[in-house]
């Protein structure tokens, strides 16, 4: 049972930069997923958090051995504080994280078999033979793991696995294990690797240690002693439980809704989170707004809704590499999006095992504001499992597990990722309005010059007399499509402001906004633009497109704009123009 020391254990996920919750989350569901039971797409997954105090913690103390570490802890590398520390407290909870998974071929063969599911997941690091062994699957690195030692306080973990021996019969197995520094003891050099479980190693000197998981009857008696559920006969699968717990169960749900949504809503994966106090929760992702259109742009990528080729793409990458589908995002009245600001134009890359890789975005976010779900084939799964780091948050083209001798599986990686893309570059050049006008900041129109220098016909009433306008115009959220139904509308909010250098007297001044089409580089139609203003608005009596107001001294007025709904394939241009007229009252 020799190899690498015990910290290596915790360490591969660290530096994920993801919550932590996110993280168990990820890799604790992968893990069960990839041990779905033969013929069995749904797998359930429970995450089950309870606190103990007084007699129950003692016991529970006992029955895991938690002294016997106490002698030595200020060696370990624990994170300070941890439960060690008060051990002895019955007033001090001690936490605890059940993590079992249902419909699951448990930890399956020979526990003494390196090949066996037993071994490869408590005993072994970095064995990657799911890569070899396994189509379809998440993990391919024999870390995921980790994810469970590195959220306990004291890195310490056990196993309780219902499964079947290799003549099919039904057997209960149990193992601890604690993956700590490597440290001295007694004058005695240890790797920090320990185990729970029966002592088998041989009598002659400096032989490797060897420790066999509790079978049967005795490991269901101990189970129970440390809270596990007892199993039936027929409940395969596997209960890891996270001593001295750092997790908060809410991150979890979090967590599970953020990554695994595209499995939840094909109904390929049930979910219960237990709090402490009892109250249950379930992952509910079409109840949450910020993951709503990513649902949206996969039911269109799944086939399930149609795309409209205005506010609803569909692309198909290569013949057989995956397809993508896309959604306009809906911009809020603060000029922000649901998704939040990383989301934006992102795409989530989804493979077999029906969990978010990554919201992938490479590139700037583009008008309008989209977001996308990317489905791989069975085809090129394989292919991108290889490409992922051990994290699996990721396809990275330059991966070394992508070398071959033709180079073809970093081409194929390269492909989908520039395919993709494409895919959201082409469909913003379709729903997207021109940039805004440049500069923001306006002052008075050249127009203005004009109507001095034009003589006006006789028996029409002057117009007002115009002044220069010591005014900035500015953006508070700059002219952006949304979608509205089939269509788009255009939104945006400026405001009117003095120059802070000017006088404190009122300005008088007077407001025109347009959106006109483009039609082959001409203005066509205006559509009819809706102002909202927190000055009073009136008629201009020569003009009736432009409206008056009074700007307050050291002051600002604000205008929120809004078209009517246009076709998605037009180009409009949003134009305010302000100007000044010489009286002061209105």
């Amino acid at each position: 049972m020799g190899g690498a020391v015990g910290e290596a254990y915790t360490n591969p996920l660290a530096s994920s930069g993801m919550p932590p919750e996110a993280v168990v989350a990820r890799e604790a569901i992968q893990n069960s997923v990839d041990a779905h039971a033969e013929g069995v797409e749904k797998v359930a997954v429970d995450f089950v958090s309870r606190a103990l105090e007084g007699s129950d913690k003692e016991r529970f103390a006992a029955a895991a051995g938690l002294n016997s570490i106490a002698a030595r802890s200020d060696r370990l590398g624990f994170r300070d504080p941890n439960c060690i520390a008060n051990l002895g407290d019955g007033n001090v909870p001690l936490r605890l994280l059940y993590v079992s998974d249902h419909n699951t071929t448990g930890l399956a063969g020979n526990p003494s078999d390196p090949a066996s599911k037993f071994y490869r997941f408590l005993l072994t690091l970095g064995d990657g033979g799911k890569e070899h062994s396994e189509h379809g699957t998440g993990g391919s690195y024999g870390y995921g793991k980790s994810v469970y030692s590195s959220n306990s306080g004291i890195q310490t973990i056990f196993a309780y696995s219902r499964t079947t021996d290799k003549s099919g019969s039904p057997i209960s197995l149990l193992f601890g294990c604690g993956y700590y520094r490597k440290h001295d003891h007694f004058d005695r050099t240890f790797t920090g690797r320990a185990w729970f479980g029966h002592d088998e190693t041989p009598s002659f000197v400096d032989a490797q240690p060897v420790v066999e998981p509790l079978i049967n009857e005795e490991a269901d008696l101990l189970a129970e002693r440390l809270g596990f559920e007892k199993r039936s006969s027929t409940d395969l699968g596997t209960t890891v439980l996270i001593i001295d717990s750092l997790l908060a169960t809410d991150g979890i749900l979090s967590g599970v809704e953020d990554w695994w949504w595209p499995r939840l809503i094909s109904h390929k994966l049930d979910v219960k989170i237990v709090s402490e106090d009892g109250s249950e929760l379930f992952p509910r992702p079409r109840k949450r707004e910020h993951l709503q259109p990513f649902l949206d742009a996969f039911d269109i990528a799944a086939g399930k809704s149609p795309p409209n080729n205005r506010t609803a793409f569909y692309k198909a990458l290569g013949k057989s590499e995956g397809s993508v589908g896309l959604s306009v995002l809906h911009q809020q009245e603060d000029g922000e999006f649901l998704v939040g600001e990383a989301r934006a134009d992102a795409v989530a890359l989804i493979r077999s095992p029906m969990m978010v890789v990554a919201y992938h975005r490479a590139w700037n976010v583009g008008s309008p504001a989209m977001v996308g779900a990317f489905i791989a084939s069975d085809v090129i799964d394989d292919v991108l499992r290889a490409a992922e780091p051990p994290a699996h948050d990721r396809w990275d083209a330059d991966a070394r597990r992508l070398q071959d001798q033709s180079g073809e599986k970093k081409e194929s990686v390269r492909r989908v990722l520039s395919g993709i893309r494409r895919a959201v570059k082409n469909s913003q050049k379709t729903a997207s309005p021109p940039p805004p006008p440049r500069p923001k900041r306006l002052t008075l129109l050249e127009r203005t010059l004009a109507s001095f220098l034009t003589p006006s016909k006789m028996g029409t009433r002057p117009k007002p007399e115009t002044a220069s306008a010591p005014i900035h115009l500015t953006y508070d959220k700059e002219p952006r499509a949304h979608a509205d139904g089939e269509g788009l509308r255009l939104a945006a909010t400026f405001a009117v402001r003095m120059k802070s250098e000017e006088s404190a007297e009122p300005m008088r001044l007077r407001l025109k906004v347009t959106c006109p089409v483009i039609e082959d580089g001409y203005v066509g139609d205006t559509l009819k633009v809706d102002i909202i203003a927190d000055v009073d608005l009136q008629p201009d009596a020569d003009d009736p497109e432009w409206k008056v107001f009074l700007l307050p001294p050291n002051g600002s007025a604000k205008f929120q704009c809004e078209t009517e709904s246009y076709d998605p394939l037009w180009t409009v241009r949003f134009v305010p123009e302000v100007e000044a007229v010489g009286e002061t009252e209105l």
